[in-house]
């Protein structure tokens, strides 16, 4: 019986993922806005051995004009640390097109002392907000649906007609 309790608690912590959580006395997570050289070193080492598929960065780069990009993260976050490097990869490799980019740091709680996090209804990090002249024209939250660098696309390629 306690193995069984123990593994279904197990289950639940694992589906949690980034969802949300109490907050850690002894760590202390960023939160609100986040330079990039502030990010923690475990994101700048996925950073380092991050390989995008490189056939989507033109399409990128040319859907991506006049897009702005807002990154809602937990820098105690396994998926943030993840897919925010491989995010940055892309573009910095999409260059100059995908340039407008704001960090946000939230704590377990999707909360942060600004509350930029509370107008975009942030409920799981990583989630990337794409704008263009304002209007949300797509997101990611969590995890993408096929590839990143094919969400991305997906939600340039949609805003494009706006």
């Amino acid at each position: 019986m306690r193995l069984r309790i123990r593994g279904m608690a197990v289950v639940l912590i694992v589906l949690a993922g980034c969802g949300g959580g109490k907050e850690s006395a002894r760590n202390v997570d960023s939160v609100g806005p986040i330079l990039r050289s502030q990010l923690p070193p475990s994101f700048v080492a996925e950073y380092d051995t991050v390989h995008v598929q490189t056939e989507f960065i033109d399409l990128i780069r040319k859907a991506g004009e006049g897009v702005e990009t807002l990154v809602f993260l937990g820098t105690w976050c396994s998926d943030s640390r993840t897919h925010v490097p491989r995010f940055l990869k892309v573009v910095d490799l999409a260059r100059p097109s995908l340039e407008r980019v704001s960090l946000y740091g939230v704590d377990r709680n999707k909360k942060s002392p600004g509350g930029t996090e509370a107008s975009y209804h942030i409920e799981r990090v990583p989630t990337f907000v794409f704008l263009k002249q304002g209007k949300e024209i797509g997101r990611i939250v969590e995890s993408p649906q096929t590839t990143l660098e094919g969400d991305i696309l997906s939600i340039l390629a949609s805003g494009m007609s706006q």
